[in-house]
């Protein structure tokens, strides 16, 4: 059974009521975008067609064909409940005692967190002294509060949270170091980015925090999903510009639908890269959207690159001979009415389809004296390899020290190695 009392400070003036602790649950859900992949698959269609010998149908056989493309592999994340209102007010009497208490120091409390620090001024609903809350209600201090009641000074309240997070947390704040564990697994560390975030207390814990990131990080996700989304924020909150920029530039590459956060609070709005210092709103990226902004132009630049190639290749500009430019030529325009060009892919899927296009098989004579022929060496891959491998290494996460629209007032939280 949980301990539903914890004394943090045998001495300590504050008590703080977590109401509804345990409460919150992460689900997943799949995000429908056949509209917008649609409308953006026939831009791009449009694109490569520019000159008109395959755009016509795009309003009659493309319906068909599109019946069979593979629906989006992404799954955007959300949350069912709102991030922890630190109110009790909606809880009523509460009599069902669904809550945990500690027993706290204030001064602790205010050192480490400028939130605490304005609760204990009283500028939020979330804290009183005593005995103003005597005044609004008859309610009689609980029993935890009984042993030295003249010491009590504040009661706080918060809803929601994890006790067992919370309660970590209350120990490193406390300087209880003994309670605190060196290693702890990737979905606990996610909760406690937001309980830090949240209280902004980075600097009070960044010596256990960077225990924790670093033991951690050498699993680091390969694909996109809700573990790249967790270390994003992780990092996000510590400031580990590496991570940040690993796990961004994963999500780039291999998220083929809409970009999600799960809701964790990461900064609502991020300034754009090409305006970095402007504050007006109307200037303001959405944060998941700048990625899904970089995945775009990616696979836009590669169906741009199949274009020009198609292009060059009905001038003459490309391939060795009369013979050769016709065979890639057919080849590369056989190759992009592939459905799966124009489906819900990510940047890296893109980027496989585009060099696993076939080329025609042909063979030549070495000379008129042999009979030994050999396969012609000019093909896709080989044509459009260089193009592609330019664009790959020019797609980049993003960098934490160019977004200023919402950062933090908090210490780094450097590599303990």
């Amino acid at each position: 059974m949980q301990d539903l009392r914890h004394e943090l400070d045998p001495q300590g003036d504050t008590i703080l009521v977590l109401r509804c602790p345990n409460t919150q649950q992460v689900v997943w859900e799949r995000k429908d975008e056949t509209t917008k992949l649609k409308q953006k698959n026939k831009a791009r269609r449009q694109m490569l067609y520019d000159f008109g010998s395959v755009s016509d149908k795009e309003d009659g056989s493309c319906d068909d064909q599109n019946a069979h493309e593979p629906t989006p592999e992404t799954i955007a994340p959300s949350i069912e409940s709102k991030m922890p209102n630190d109110s009790g007010e909606a809880h009523g009497d509460n009599s069902d005692r669904n809550e945990v208490q500690f027993r706290l120091s204030s001064r602790h409390l205010a050192l480490a967190s400028p939130v605490f620090k304005t609760m204990l001024n009283g500028f939020w609903k979330e804290s009183a002294p005593l005995s103003d809350q005597y005044n609004r209600s008859a309610k009689p201090l609980s029993p935890l509060q009984n042993d030295s009641n003249c010491q009590v000074r504040y009661e706080l309240a918060a809803t929601e949270w994890d006790a067992e997070d919370f309660l970590l947390l209350m120990n490193i704040v406390h300087c209880q170091s003994i309670k605190v564990p060196y290693s702890i697994d990737l979905e606990t560390l996610g909760r406690m980015s937001v309980l830090v975030d949240y209280y902004q207390c980075q600097e009070a814990t960044q010596f256990f925090a960077g225990l924790w990131i670093d033991k951690l990080s050498g699993s680091l996700p390969t694909t996109y999903g809700r573990d790249c989304v967790t270390w994003m924020f992780v990092s996000w909150v510590f400031s580990r510009s590496d991570i940040f920029e690993t796990m961004t530039l994963l999500a780039i590459r291999t998220c083929g639908g809409g970009l999600g956060t799960i809701n964790l609070p990461f900064p609502p709005m991020l300034l754009s890269t090409a305006t970095p210092h402007l504050q007006d709103l109307s200037k303001l990226i959405c944060f998941a959207a700048v990625m899904e902004q970089k995945r775009d132009h990616f696979i836009d630049m590669i169906f741009a690159l199949l274009g020009n190639t198609c292009k060059h290749l009905r001038e003459g500009h490309c391939g060795c001979d009369f013979e050769c430019t016709s065979m890639l030529l057919g080849s590369l325009l056989r190759g992009m009415e592939k459905n799966e060009l124009y489906g819900a892919c990510s940047a890296e899927r893109a980027k496989s389809l585009v060099l696993s296009l076939k080329s025609g098989k042909r063979y030549v004579c070495a000379s008129v004296y042999s009979n030994h022929y050999s396969a012609h060496p000019c093909t896709l891959h080989a044509l459009l390899e260089p193009g592609i491998e330019r664009l790959w290494g020019g797609l980049v996460g993003l960098k934490l020290d160019e977004y200023n629209g919402q950062k933090k007032k908090s210490a780094d939280v450097p590599s303990s190695t």
